[in-house]
């Protein structure tokens, strides 16, 4: 699952990009830092989506694995330019992903943490189930997201493990493949489209997103977004169409020189194949804390 709302700042986020000045905030990482802070989403088993991120999407989040991480490895760990990281934290009161709640209810601890050089990252993470669920997920992940004009594309691998409460109930581990692109089509407004490929599921899942921000002070910034996604395979076998709509908010306080706070809200209105599912509407937050270095 992964999260194609806000999810871990995974995947499809803008890992490649290692300015973390407050006016990168309402570029690039504008954009996609949206999705970050959800989910991985989004599949957020998005992950996820994340995310699912989330992130995204949630739970089945993001990034042909081992040979993208020993393609990227050495160059990370070349001397030509330095290397940027992050790590961050997040709360979040459903773990929603793909317009479903994945834990009946339950809320989610997330950590999560990247290295970035030029245009490539590698990155972890980890996420909990709280109160009476003893949910786990491990994704790691490598993604490429090359600047091209006015056009940000990325490519991503990712490497799932889940751990249900029950162990017999345990879901096979996973790769999945993430690709997406995003440009401005104003200074303040974004397109952007995101697809995830499943080994698992042998599906796919997709999401057009419109990306709104504003300035409310020097540090502040203030996101809507409006996407619309559609399942082909991934979350559902019995049914290819439209999944789910969704609105979300997310404030972020650049508070100090490496460090952002961020809250954000959501809601999903279900689509076929989430009422086909037995679904229904969502609505969810989240808070987070995200250190760069």
């Amino acid at each position: 699952m992964c999260s194609s709302d806000l999810c871990h700042q995974p995947p499809g986020q803008g890992h490649g990009s290692p300015d973390r000045s407050i006016e990168s905030l309402t570029t690039a990482q504008g954009v996609s830092a949206f999705t970050a802070p959800s989910l991985p989403s989004d599949k957020v088993r998005v992950y996820r989506q994340q995310g699912a991120a989330s992130v995204p999407t949630p739970r089945r989040p993001y990034p042909q694995h081992y040979l993208c991480l020993a393609l990227l490895l050495p160059a990370a760990l070349s001397e030509a330019n330095p290397l940027h990281g992050s790590l961050q934290t997040q709360w979040h009161s459903r773990y929603v992903s793909e317009g479903r709640d994945n834990l009946d209810g339950h809320s989610l601890h997330s950590l999560g943490g990247d290295l970035t050089k030029d245009h490539g990252a590698l990155g972890v993470w980890q996420a909990w189930g709280a109160g009476s669920s003893d949910y786990r997920e491990n994704n790691l992940f490598a993604e490429y997201a090359p600047g091209i004009g006015r056009w940000e594309p990325y490519l991503n691998v990712t490497y799932l493990q889940f751990h249900a409460d029950d162990p017999a109930l345990d879901t096979p581990d996973d790769v999945e493949a993430g690709f997406g692109i995003a440009t401005h089509l104003q200074p303040w407004l974004a397109l952007r489209a995101d697809g995830t490929w499943s080994r698992q599921a042998d599906g796919a899942f997709y999401a057009l997103s419109l990306v709104g921000e504003q300035q409310l002070w020097a540090t502040g910034i203030a996101q809507l977004r409006l996407t619309q996604a559609y399942d082909q395979g991934y979350a559902s076998e019995d049914y290819d169409g439209p999944n789910h709509r969704e609105v979300g908010v997310m404030l972020t306080w650049h508070c100090h020189r490496s460090v952002n706070l961020w809250a954000g809200w959501q809601h999903s209105w279900a689509g076929e194949d989430v009422r086909r599912d037995g679904g229904g509407d969502l609505s969810w937050g989240q808070v987070g804390v995200m250190g760069y270095f």
